[in-house]
């Protein structure tokens, strides 16, 4: 770890860094009979189900725990079921208690295990509205990591609140992981009806807003009612949602898809960006953080189970001289040409954890057989931006503009440190401090990003500074 605002570079051992990324520890079920009432133990797995009796109904699950949660065995319970009771001693996700719960014995070992680093790593950066992906870098310690794709984003809305507190929608920093992909996700009051739900005629979901009318106007036919009558907006959580952890901490903002269609393609994002909409309603999201729904089957796509998702609110720059007519040297061949992916939207595994994705590749590959107008809803190329442009701090921007650099106006002199957005780490980076900005900037999520800044993300002192 590395505490943050300290300068400069700590450097890692080839061996820590080698451990830091072997493939975690998968524990052996452990028998029963070897079990010890009393003792500690660790979880092994992600998303492991906690639940509230001695049955696997689904409908007892109240919770999950994740790899090394630890708890105490208070009973082993009989050989006729794999659940075992105890108590959390430390989580995540579920806060600890004297409560008793129920997990299964499979999910439970006395070591702690190796935390697994994947390929990628998001890094979300509230204060200019973008999304990116880095490709980790494992070559040498303190290296630089790659990014591979950048996206507008929309974050909580800043101006409105839930009454008692004027920033409950914002969108909160820290680190998280990804504990599931849903496809075609629903909010579990049914307030916001699913994109497309199993079954359901393609023909009724609401029409692209690139139709020939204005975008307002276009996005209105997306609003309907919920099951109690009240307004809602149809598909606002999109193609795909990724639900993250620690939920209670990170208020659960998952990141998720949007309105529209593929061919829409950022429209309903940048519909977010206008002045008249931004008088006429209040089109920010309560928290979670949404790209348009190609992004999100693309982030679907590479993004695994268990990436870990890092949000910042803070100063963009790079760690060379940058020039938006220009590449950055380490970019110039993305400057140069976009990439482009192939998607095909399938009705296939609507509604499901983890359901079927939409690269194009893949569907061939297992040979799913699809046909327009039956369970194919879409097709096309999505063209990724995969050259870093930082977004500079520009008070003559509105904050809703996603120009401004400042979504929740804490001011030049709040932030601390730099993203070097062409590199994916910090430079003597802190969270603002939630009392200086009125509490515009809450943090949350895993301990280890809330007051230091792991390692693999922490850069030195050098960094361009436009003149």
């Amino acid at each position: 770890m590395k505490v943050i605002g300290s300068n400069g570079m700590r450097h890692l051992g080839l061996l820590s860094l080698a451990l830091s990324f072997i493939v975690s520890y998968q524990a052996s079920a452990l028998e029963k009979r070897n079990l010890v009432e009393g003792e500690k133990y660790y979880i092994t797995g992600s998303g492991v189900n906690v639940r509230s009796s001695e049955s696997t109904s689904a409908k007892n699950v109240v919770g999950r725990l994740f790899q090394n949660d630890q708890i105490l065995l208070v009973n082993r319970l009989g050989d006729s079921t794999p659940l075992v009771l105890i108590k959390v001693l430390r989580s995540s996700s579920i806060k600890p208690s004297d409560e008793r719960l129920y997990v299964s014995k499979d999910y439970i070992s006395l070591k702690e295990q190796v935390a697994e680093r994947g390929k990628y790593f998001v890094i979300q950066n509230i204060a200019t509205e973008k999304t990116r992906v880095y490709e980790r870098c494992v070559t040498s310690p303190g290296c630089p990591h790659r990014m591979i794709f950048e996206t507008d984003m929309v974050v909580g809305r800043p101006e409105v609140g839930n009454g008692s507190n004027p920033h409950a929608f914002k969108t909160r920093v820290g680190h998280a992981k990804i504990t599931e992909w849903v496809k075609f996700y629903s909010d579990v009051k049914g307030h916001y009806p699913p994109w497309y739900t199993a079954g359901q005629k393609i023909e009724s979901i609401p029409q692209p807003l690139i139709r020939g009318m204005s975008n307002i106007t276009a996005a209105r036919s997306w609003t309907t009612k919920d099951s109690q009558g009240n307004s809602t907006v149809y598909g606002a959580f999109g193609w795909y949602a990724a639900k993250l952890q620690p939920a209670e901490s990170m208020d659960y903002q998952w990141i998720h898809g949007t309105i529209g269609w593929g061919k829409d393609q950022d429209r309903t994002i940048q519909l977010t960006r206008g002045f008249l909409m931004n008088i006429l309603a209040n089109p920010g999201s309560a928290g979670c953080t949404r790209v348009e729904n190609q992004a999100i089957a693309y982030l679907r796509h590479i993004l695994p189970v268990g990436t870990d998702i890092f949000r910042v609110y803070a100063k963009e720059t790079t760690a060379e001289p940058y020039s938006p007519n220009a590449p950055l040297s380490r970019y110039r061949k993305e400057f140069a040409q976009k990439g482009m992916w192939s998607w095909i939207l399938l009705t296939d595994g609507a509604n499901k954890t983890n359901g079927l994705t939409s690269d194009a590749a893949e569907i061939y590959r297992n040979n799913i057989r699809f046909t327009p107008g039956g369970n194919m809803i879409e097709r096309g190329f999505y063209y990724l931006d995969q050259h870093p442009d930082p977004v500079s701090l520009n008070s003559s921007q509105s904050a809703s503009s996603g120009l401004s650099g400042d979504r929740y106006e804490i001011g030049e002199k709040n932030f601390r440190g730099y993203f070097l957005v062409d590199e994916g780490r910090l430079v003597n980076y802190r969270h603002p401090d939630y009392s200086a900005t009125g509490g515009r900037v809450i943090v949350g999520g895993l301990a280890e990003f809330r007051t230091s800044v792991p390692e693999f993300l922490a850069a030195d002192n050098n960094y361009y500074t436009a003149r």
